[in-house]
């Protein structure tokens, strides 16, 4: 006699209270270890609770009761056990074991107990009574099991019970019930919120059941749907665990270690119960197909024995239904657990781990302006593209050449490392599920199921090929998008120049020959998956295929329904199993090539922390004796530099081509006082100045400059708003830097200024008055309150250079190092700032170290002069010795004497006057409190609402192919499900004639309509019914009839079974090959179209529009359109043609269950339409609230030497934190949501599965077991099929989603044509006469005019310099004659051609500007030169000549001192590297290369905008010969700060607040001491030599 089986029932209560016990001894081990204390630390968790919300009374008063009675009664079943028992001879004793039973109840409910009673002690919301309230939901879910047990046990024995027995099992039931029920329904606590009172995440207090089926985030997807659009207000705060701060630090503990441990540390316990649930998930895998096995088992038993109507075997067939239903269940809510552990949170917070890092990372990564040559915009084919993989092995992966390389680390690489912790479990799941499944089969088909898995051996090589080739095409692929969005990057930055010069369709060529090569790769990519997909669904249909021929041809044996259905269930199973482990080794390739390019890009140079500050000792600025170069990845160049530099100077050797080095330098700047650093442009200023910040390479010696550390901490300091006293103000030990291309945060002009400091308004005003900005605000509508846009870009570049230059005073810095800030201004503005600024109250007992040009004006009130040249410190002392001497003469040049004493003979104005006296002069103080909120320049990223719009679909598939295309597309997929369900039929009908063999023949017509079910089966259906589902058996029995015929051999069969399956391989294959076939195409178009639109946009989009934002559409969105949208329509259309197909098979097979399908799936429907609205709607504030994060990185990549310097690195590292978080609220909602719909899914489908297997139970007689093995086969796989579904559709939407962000961009709105017929004629413009007539100009039509009304002309090949104050509008009247912004009334004509009736390409083609700001790209000297390949080596050479970067061939002075110098002239190598922007040469330099560049252009008109600001006095006026000569035929327009380079103009044009003050000759202005611009002469110290070469230039013209 076997053990009874309730016995087993209480044992398995035992164990759950004995795992209890251990799991509850382990947990309190390891709350009171070390490393969780030290976690608890440093990790910052919520306090503060809405206690209005929570009442852990109700629990209290139920638990312990109950318990109570629950054991007592597990005490009288104790007491009645032993009454009961008695000695028997039966083995085992039945009597012995009911004892046992009734003992190991009574201990577990003894435990429980005492768990109860500490719950009073521990009441919740207290984290151990939770735990305790954890095991015992679990120990009464056990103990309900076994209830419900007992109770059907009594039912199903059907023997009379007595009514106290009947009671007692009731009373273990409901008490149980309402025990579970209470402990799996209580809230964790009151709802969290954080410290500004914000709700936290109902998750952190989400009750058990509540955490099982993912109610707590019910409420938000009800909000969801019922408002058009989610705020991020809406949305709550994150967990503390996913926060950006705790995960920071958790990550930061193990810095020395390399990046995978380190994520693996940090999320080491969300991995462990990912790996624990994956494992109980893999080992339930195949229990729906044991459950449907046993159950088709037992139907050809009943059908066999003719028992249709034996209650005890029709009894074991409910106890199947109930198995599927609960296995069903569990097995989704473990898969849903092991995916929320996974994505939800892992993901999530590695996502965050991994962009904060690199952030920090970037804060402390030393600049390398590493240039490799590598021309971006060259399309990379012919000879390099074949030595590329020659190279491969060789290079070490350089992520550093680029921003937007950099950038693609944190949109790209950081999402893969994040996906992959979502399935990396599938490593451990799949060879579990494998090992179970192949078991299964064996058991199922014996040695047949072996030589059928034999084949997948066969295609493992395959496998393994087409994966190395699959990850090789992923590298070249990745590299390909890399580059052109690096390339994209670096146009973007350059777009102004790109438009001055009419370069749009060069460039958009250069560009799509990029895309053309990374769509070259996809194309590999999609083929090599056609090839996997081929494998994958190949693999298992041959694996079937063989196994049945194995089955029925080799081992003569039958193919029963049980066996073929239940193996086709498990070979599906295994499907996913097997072609899973290929994918996933595929995506790990993936993974680890980008935690490679990660931590290469960790692993890179840091900027050295400064030795620890002795702030009782007085701060140290200088160096000794130090041989410093700029920082390089090539060790081995900087170790020759060095070696060279130690040789003789003249020698081959000593040429320093690789990188140029400042060699034994010696200074000390003095403490307090003002030293100047001068030298010709490109002698190596700017790297003295910022060897100082500890940015560049020290090969010898010492610096010495007191340096803040680079913040590794986010915590608050806690005192951001204190009010700091004057006294106090300045710091002894801190640093402020100026740049010498002025870097500005998109904010206010206000935030700029203080940059995170506290507001002190004094000192604020002071600042705006020393800094000449008073002037500008007062123009500006929203005061200091204007929004400056991305680095600055709606601020002329005097303001810009102004601004830095005030955040630098306003900063409580001592020392304060200016990049030559004094080039971008006006001569009158320059004064203002030496006398006020530099030299005035606030900046007068500051040490201050300034490079300049102006060494005239600045050097009567410096300390310390310092003349650079050539790489060699020329000239170092106090400025009125090396006067004494005579050796100031040598910076001086061969100026007359008495112009220097007067230049330096001039006091200074503010010389006398405090800080007090500037602010007392402020008119209204008050005038900064801006009464209406500014204007946003940049304004916020819109976001769609609701569904995407039909039109974007349209667009899409109209790109992709016409009708006929998408016909092919519909046929292919629908014609693939009818082989899937034709093989299900055929199996069925295979199994079933086994059946019909054993009739005789005259029976077959009889046998067939048995062995089809009466279509409603439950017998009180109306006689019409009945007779209308026999009618229909009767039509399908007579289509089928002669396939089905019994005299067909088993090679009939089995012929047909493998057509089916072969035409489903080849169709499979061929279905994703069309789409992948159409999306290509709709990728080329619409990035064509796109980067045609953004080309043509006007320059004012450019200007409020974040490059991050405008890259994000060229980078994510498109790889978005390019990957994701093909795979997630291909699979949508499959999984819902299957859905469907499976809803209209059951309910034709079984009618009955017709109705309650189509409530089920309308049901199914509903929830996924909760679940898409909500998805989409996070999905999208994902995609919004990433954009930001963009943009405050790519700001920081190029600001970081000032926010080091500055000090400020932990404020911006707290801005990131900050970003990252909001960034993860919709991030992580998005992955809840899909755990959400699924576990309502699964709910679902187990109840289908149940329902299904029970209306088959109850028509028995109708259903034979192969019709029950087809329809269950089907069911089993709906609710996946149901879930996939509306998951694609999810999917799709959200990646059309980056479709409609691309269509926001292709619909905005568009410069005038470039082409407008009829052109000008081709010799336009021939003289060069400008006529200007009552011109007026607004930026947009709700802002105020720049230029009033304004009208001059100017005659053919007239020199006309434009001279005015910063923000006068001299930028703006060049920027009307290339049309970037359209005059709102008036005209500007060209040789009597009005500009405005022409097309823009013909009037900028035909027109030079050198403008402000130069712009380079990465590649040579000749791809800057002539990227388009117009012109000869030599023409090229000839120009840098003229620009005097190459000593002229005759200039044999200059020809020695370039010989003599220490490095070598790069210049004299065309392919000499550029790097992105130009960052390996000098400000004065880059002006220089554009200034050759429009040489080679030659023009009849030209436009000059700050042409030579950055570059020495010397090469100035030598250039200015050079355009006296060289443009002597052209109308020349140079708008100049300096005046000496327009004095000697033909006329000059003064301009005020955008009106015309004066336009005659410059001897006529400068000899009337009433002009404006005698007035700015006699500021800028230079008047006696200014009306010199009027005078000179006025004689020449009256001879």
């Amino acid at each position: 006699m076997p053990i009874p089986s309730l016995f087993w029932s209480a044992i398995v209560v035992a164990a759950v209270a004995v795992i209890s016990a251990l799991v509850l001894s382990i947990q309190r081990a390891i709350s009171h270890s070390k490393a969780s204390i030290e976690y608890g630390q440093i990790f910052k968790s919520d306090k503060r609770r809405d206690e209005s919300q929570f009442s852990d009374d109700e629990r209290q008063k139920r638990l312990v009761p109950g318990t109570i009675i629950l054991t007592a009664l597990a005490v009288y079943q104790l007491i009645l056990s032993v009454q009961d028992f008695k000695n028997t001879a039966e083995e085992p004793n039945p009597f012995l074991f009911n004892v046992l039973a009734a003992i190991f109840q009574l201990v577990s409910w003894l435990y429980a107990l005492s768990l109860t009673i500490m719950c009073s002690r521990y009441r919740l919301p207290d984290t151990w009574g939770w735990v305790l309230n954890v095991h015992l939901c679990i120990f009464y879910l056990a103990a309900f099991g076994d209830a419900a047990y007992k109770v059907v046990s009594a039912i199903y024995s059907m023997s009379e019970q007595p009514l106290s027995y009947s009671l007692y099992l009731f009373a273990w039931l409901f008490i149980s019930w309402d025990l579970l029920f209470v402990t799996g329904t209580t809230p964790r606590g009151a709802p969290f919120v954080d410290e500004e009172g914000k709700p936290v995440s109902p998750v952190t207090v989400s009750s058990c059941f509540g955490f099982i089926f993912f109610s707590w985030v019910s409420p938000l997807i009800s909000m969801t749907y019922n408002r058009n659009q989610l705020e991020l207000d809406d949305l709550p705060i994150l967990p503390a665990t996913y926060r950006g701060r705790n995960l920071f630090y958790a990550f930061k503990k193990n810095r020395g270690e390399r990046l995978f441990p380190r994520l693996v540390k940090a999320n080491v316990a969300g991995l462990t119960v990912q790996v624990s649930t994956a494992m109980i998930g893999a080992a339930l895998f195949y229990a729906p197909p044991f459950a449907m096995n046993q159950l088709l088992v037992l139907i050809t038993d009943i059908k066999n024995d003719h028992a249709e109507h034996d209650s005890s075997r029709v009894s074991q067939g409910y106890y199947y239904v109930f198995l599927l239903f609960i296995l069903s269940l569990l097995i989704g809510l473990t898969t849903a657990q092991t995916w929320y552990w996974g994505a939800s949170s892992i993901q999530v917070r590695t996502k965050a781990m991994v962009n904060i890092e690199i952030y920090a990372k970037t804060l402390r990564r030393r600049e390398i302006a590493s240039a490799t040559g590598e021309d971006l915009a060259s399309s990379g084919e012919g000879e390099d593209a074949k030595q590329d993989d020659k190279k491969e092995d060789d290079k070490k992966e350089d992520v550093s050449s680029s921003t937007g390389t950099i950038v693609n680390l944190m949109s790209t690489d950081s999402n893969r490392i994040s996906e992959f912790f979502t399935w990396w479990f599938t490593f451990l799941e799949a060879p579990v599920e494998l090992a179970i499944g192949i078991y299964f089969l064996y058991v199922l088909l014996g040695v047949s199921s072996l030589l059928g898995l034999m084949v997948m051996v066969i295609t493992l090589p395959l496998n393994h090929f087409n994966a190395k080739v699959f990850s090789a095409t992923q590298d070249k692929l990745m590299e390909t998008r890399d580059k052109r969005i690096a390339l994209m990057n670096e146009i973007l930055q350059g777009v102004r120049q790109i438009k001055f010069f009419a370069w749009e369709k060069n460039w958009e060529e250069k560009i799509l020959a990029r895309r053309n090569m990374e769509l070259k790769q996809l194309k590999t990519t999609f083929l090599l998956e056609v090839g996997f997909n081929l494998l994958w669904q190949g693999s298992p249909l041959l694996v079937t295929i063989i196994s049945f021929w194995s089955y029925t041809k080799l081992q003569g044996n039958e193919l029963t329904a049980a066996t073929a259905f239940t193996a086709i269930a498990v070979f599906a199973e295994l499907r996913f199993a097997l072609n899973v482990l290929p994918e996933c080794f595929i995506e790990c390739l993936q993974f680890f090539i980008s935690i490679k390019r990660v931590q290469t890009y960790l692993d890179e140079p840091e900027v050295e922390q400064p030795p620890p500050i002795d702030v009782s000792q007085p701060a140290q600025v200088g160096l000794s004796n130090a041989t410093i170069t700029w920082p390089s990845n090539n060790v081995e160049s900087v170790s020759d530099a060095q070696n060279g530099a130690g040789s003789s100077a003249s020698s081959t050797t000593a040429k320093n081509s690789e990188g140029f080095i400042l060699k034994d330098v010696s200074i000390d700047f003095p403490n307090g006082k003002l030293s100047i650093i001068c030298g010709s442009t490109g002698a190596g200023k700017t790297l003295l100045m910022l060897s100082l910040l500890g940015e560049t390479t020290v090969l010898n010696g010492q610096v010495f400059c007191p340096r803040q550390p680079i913040a590794d901490d986010v915590d608050e300091a806690g005192n951001g708003d204190i009010e700091i006293p004057d006294e106090d103000w300045i710091l002894e030990h801190s640093v402020a830097f100026v740049s010498q291309t002025a870097w500005l945060q998109n904010a206010s002009i206000r935030d700029n200024i203080i940059f995170g400091l506290p507001f002190n308004k004094k000192r604020y005003f002071a600042v705006l008055k020393a800094c000449a900005l008073e002037k500008d605000l007062s123009v500006l509508e929203d005061g200091d309150e204007t929004e400056i846009g991305e680095k600055g870009i709606t601020l002329s570049g005097g303001q810009k250079a102004r601004v830095a230059l005030a955040r630098a005073v306003y900063s409580r810095a001592k020392n304060v190092f200016m990049d030559d800030v004094l080039s971008a201004v006006d001569a009158h503005t320059a004064r203002h700032l030496y006398d006020n600024c530099l030299t005035g109250p606030l900046m007068r007992t500051r040490t201050r170290v300034l490079i300049t040009h102006y060494v005239r004006l600045c050097a009567t009130g410096a300390s310390q002069l310092i003349f650079i040249k050539g790489g060699v410190i020329q000239l170092s002392g106090d400025p009125a010795h090396l006067r004494q001497t005579g050796e100031l003469n040598q910076v001086f040049e061969e100026e007359e004497k008495d112009h220097k004493e007067e230049a330096l003979g001039e006091t200074s104005a503010a010389a006398t006057e405090t800080v007090e006296e500037i602010v007392d002069e402020e008119v209204d103080e008050n005038a900064d409190l801006n009464k209406k909120k500014p204007k946003a320049l940049v304004e916020e990223e819109t976001r769609a609402t609701g569904m995407v719009k039909l039109r974007l679909y349209s667009l899409y598939f109209s790109s992709a192919g016409s009708i006929f295309y998408w016909l092919g597309v519909f046929f292919a997929f629908i014609f693939l499900r009818g082989l899937v369900i034709g093989e299900a039929w055929w199996v069925k009908e295979w199994t079933q004639s086994y059946a019909a063999e054993q009739l005789p023949d005259g029976n077959v017509s009889d046998a067939v309509s048995a062995l089809n079910m009466s279509p409603f089966g439950f017998h009180d259906l109306s006689n019409s019914a009945r007779a209308f589902a026999y009618s229909t058996q009767d039509m399908a029995y007579n289509t089928f009839s002669r396939l089905a015929q019994p005299q067909h051999s088993l090679d009939y069969y089995l012929g047909i079974y493998i057509l089916i399956t072969s035409l489903q391989i080849v169709f499979s294959g061929l279905r994703f090959g069309l789409v992948y076939w159409g999306s290509l195409r709709a990728s080329k178009v619409l990035y064509v179209e796109l980067l045609r639109r953004v080309f043509r946009a006007p320059l004012r989009f450019f200007d409020t529009t974040p490059v991050g934002r405008i890259l994000n559409r060229f980078s994510k969105d498109f790889e978005t359109i390019d990957s994701s949208i093909p795979n997630d329509f291909a699979w949508f259309l499959q999984q819902s043609l299957t859905a469907l197909s499976i809803v209209m098979l059951i309910s034709y097979y079984l009618p009955v269950f017709a109705l309650p399908m189509l409530a089920i799936s309308v049901v199914y429907i509903l929830i996924g339409k909760l679940f898409v609205n909500a998805s989409r709607e996070f999905k999208r504030m994902e995609s919004v609230t990433r954009s930001p994060i963009f943009t405050h990185f790519t700001e920081t990549i190029v600001g970081a030497t000032t926010i080091r310097a500055f000090g400020n690195s932990k404020q911006f590292l707290q801005r990131m934190v900050k970003l990252s978080d909001i960034n993860s609220r919709p991030y992580n909602n998005v992955w809840v949501v899909n755990r959400w719909v699924s576990v309502r899914f699964n709910v679902l489908g187990s109840i289908i599965n149940a329902m299904t297997a029970l209306v088959i139970i109850l028509n028995l007689d109708y259903v034979d077991a192969s019709l029950a093995g087809l329809c269950l086969s089907f069911t089993l796989n709906f609710t996946d099929q149901m879930f996939w579904a509306v998951r694609r559709y999810t999917s799709l939407e959200l990646s059309f989603n980056a479709v409609e962000r691309i269509v926001e961009f292709m619909e905005m709105d568009q410069e005038a044509p470039a082409i407008v017929e009829p052109r000008p004629p081709a010799s336009w413009p021939h003289e060069g006469q400008i006529e200007v007539k009552d011109l007026q100009i607004r930026y947009a039509a709700d802002l105020d005019p720049v230029l009033h009304g304004i009208s001059f002309n100017i005659n053919p090949r007239e020199k006309i310099g434009v001279v005015g104050r910063t923000g006068s509008g001299k930028s703006t009247l060049a920027l009307s004659f290339f049309r970037f912004v359209e005059a709102s009334q008036g005209s500007i004509s060209i040789d009597g051609i009005d500009i405005s009736k022409i097309g823009t390409e013909d009037l900028r083609s035909n027109l030079t500007i050198i403008p402000q700001d130069p712009t380079l790209f990465s590649g040579t000297l000749r791809s800057n030169l002539d990227p388009f390949d117009q012109f000869e080596d030599r023409e090229i050479f000839e120009s840098l000549r003229r620009v005097h970067l190459l000593p002229a061939s005759d200039d044999e002075e200059a020809l020695q001192d370039e010989e003599s110098n220490l490095n070598a002239n790069v210049f004299r190598n065309l392919d000499s590297p550029v790097s992105e922007g130009g960052k390996n040469f000098s400000q004065g330099q880059r002006q220089l290369l554009c200034l050759a560049r429009a040489l080679l252009k030659r023009c009849r008109i030209v436009f000059m905008d700050e042409a030579t600001a950055s570059v020495d006095f010397k090469t100035d006026e030598a250039i200015q010969h050079t355009i006296a000569t060289e443009f002597a035929d052209c109308t020349i327009l140079c708008i100049a700060h300096r005046l000496l380079t327009v004095v000697e103009y033909d006329r000059i044009l003064v301009l005020d607040h955008g009106k015309i003050e004066e336009f005659a000759s410059p001897y006529e202005l400068i000899t009337d001491p009433n002009s404006a611009f005698y007035k700015m002469c006699k500021n800028s110290g230079e008047f006696d030599k200014l009306v010199a070469l009027a005078k000179k230039k006025h004689q020449l013209v009256d001879v």
